[in-house]
């Protein structure tokens, strides 16, 4: 990982905690722990920042697409990494690139959108398939889980609950998620999703660690 690819994501671990309109590239630079030579070195302005950011979600879901055939063995690391993706942004990034850049907005707004339709897709056809249950609505399901991931992480970070209390709640919800959501819930969690939940709680961390600094 390059040193630019790695400020990108501590500004997007710093920026959607705190925003981005209030602060100047001299702000963003102590954020980050950097000088502001540093910083001007990889970025002209926080337009800039701000795109890279935005760049970076769209690429994780151009890199982590739908798959268009349901099988076993990536039923598990859909649901996971749509819970991750769930959790990957706050109102108050979105809220602030639609006043400031909104044909940014616009473009990461549509990129999620596209995602969590084929999402949905792919729920329908498990259900079809009766690997997940098939009572409720697929729509019914992921709404269930925006609201879910949201509300954790909306409480940890107005500190009604601790990082370690949302990170034992966020590791339950999977949990919960596999007995309450599959038809046969002693599929085997193998060693790779086991490593991708740590990823997600490290992304976890790395952001929400942010709302003392």
């Amino acid at each position: 990982m390059t040193p630019k690819e790695e400020l990108i994501i501590k500004f997007n671990h710093i920026i959607l905690i705190q925003g981005f309109d209030n602060f100047s590239m001299v702000d963003l630079a102590k954020m980050a722990g950097i000088s502001r030579a540093k910083l001007y070195i990889y970025f002209k302005n926080k337009d800039e920042i701000v795109q890279s950011v935005v760049q970076r979600h769209l690429e994780f879901l151009q890199k982590n697409p739908i798959p268009t055939k349901i099988e076993d063995e990536n039923l598990l690391p859909t649901i996971l990494n749509s819970l991750l993706l769930m959790g990957s942004t706050t109102e108050l990034f979105k809220t602030e690139l639609k006043q400031t850049y909104p044909q940014m907005y616009r473009q990461f707004s549509h990129g999620y959108e596209e995602y969590f339709q084929a999402l949905e897709k792919y729920y329908q056809i498990a259900q079809q398939q009766q690997l997940i249950i098939n009572d409720v609505s697929a729509e019914f399901l992921l709404f269930q889980n925006q609201i879910n991931i949201h509300g954790i992480l909306d409480n940890v970070r107005v500190n009604q609950i601790s990082l370690e209390k949302g990170e034992l709640y966020l590791k339950e919800y999977f949990i919960y998620q596999i007995h309450s959501l599959l038809v046969k819930p002693e599929v085997v969690i193998s060693d790779q999703i086991k490593t991708f939940a740590h990823t997600i709680i490290n992304e976890y961390y790395d952001t929400y660690a942010q709302i003392n600094n």
